[in-house]
């Protein structure tokens, strides 16, 4: 396996791609795995490289995304820029990455799970266009998988990542920053199809938000398969052994299907 750390932005190390690329001639998807932290201090290792591993067994080359957080500057759109330039990197790339760049999908894991339904979504918005100008459209994923995403700019959702996103209190948000940045207002007919999961007991990011944006995917006939599982407090990643760390809350083995049914799911795509 090739791991090596890829900087996407030379005045900001904190913005790269680590890889996990196989030493095979033949080509793979790919997946950018997105880790979660709320948009705060940090991007959360349990939802990093467990995760690129796992779909690197499961014959993906992967690639995990360290994005621009812990700064007061650090705020939208500067997240869906250090996410898109990683899309456009990984298919500009794909003969050394050895991947199929039409079948690059993106993974995202709580606040991650937002900033990968962004790229989705939001590929044709105005601030997107200059990022990134005639490329714009290669930020979308070809499907993504939102591991219990936030996903809905209102009070019954983790209001402290929106208050991290545009730096000021949800109740600050205008109603047009709302509907830009919830991802169930930001879907059209064009968005990336869309695995979502959650557990049904969690309680820092309702799931009300996932059921939402199913019903916003259904609305606009965009493909998608949502998994809510009964079991299992916010951030159970893997939801095995592997990320459980110290807590054996974070080991749900109905919840661990996730990983073959998105697998599964993917290749349908």
């Amino acid at each position: 396996m090739k791991h090596e750390r890829i900087y996407l932005n030379d005045s900001d190390l904190r913005v790269y791609i680590d890889t996990y690329v196989a030493n095979s001639e033949n080509c793979r998807d790919a997946i950018l795995v997105i880790p979660g932290g709320g948009y705060g201090n940090v991007c959360t290792d349990r939802e990093g490289e467990p995760i690129a591993l796992e779909f690197f067994s499961r014959g993906y080359n992967a690639f995990v995304l360290g994005y621009r957080v812990g700064k007061y500057e650090d705020k939208y759109p500067d997240q869906l820029v250090d996410a898109g330039s990683a899309m456009i990197y990984i298919k500009e790339h794909a003969a050394e990455l050895k991947i199929n760049p039409e079948r690059v999908f993106a993974m995202g894991f709580s606040a991650g799970g937002h900033l990968c339904g962004c790229l989705a979504t939001m590929f044709n918005y105005p601030e997107v266009k200059e990022a990134f100008g005639d490329k714009h459209m290669m930020i979308k994923p070809k499907g993504v998988v939102l591991s219990y995403p936030v996903t809905i700019a209102r009070p019954n959702t983790h209001v402290g990542s929106f208050k991290n996103l545009l730096k000021k209190p949800l109740e600050e948000y205008t109603e047009e920053e709302i509907r830009k940045l919830s991802l169930d207002t930001a879907v059209t007919s064009e968005s990336s199809p869309m695995f979502v999961w959650h557990t049904a007991e969690d309680a820092v990011v309702p799931v009300e938000g996932s059921l939402r944006l199913g019903l916003a995917l259904s609305a606009a006939k965009v493909p998608y398969r949502l998994a809510i599982y009964p079991y299992g407090p916010h951030g159970v990643a893997l939801a095995n052994e592997i990320t459980a760390g110290n807590n054996p809350a974070f080991i749900q083995p109905i919840a661990e299907a996730w990983c073959e049914q998105a697998d599964e799911w993917i290749k349908t795509l």
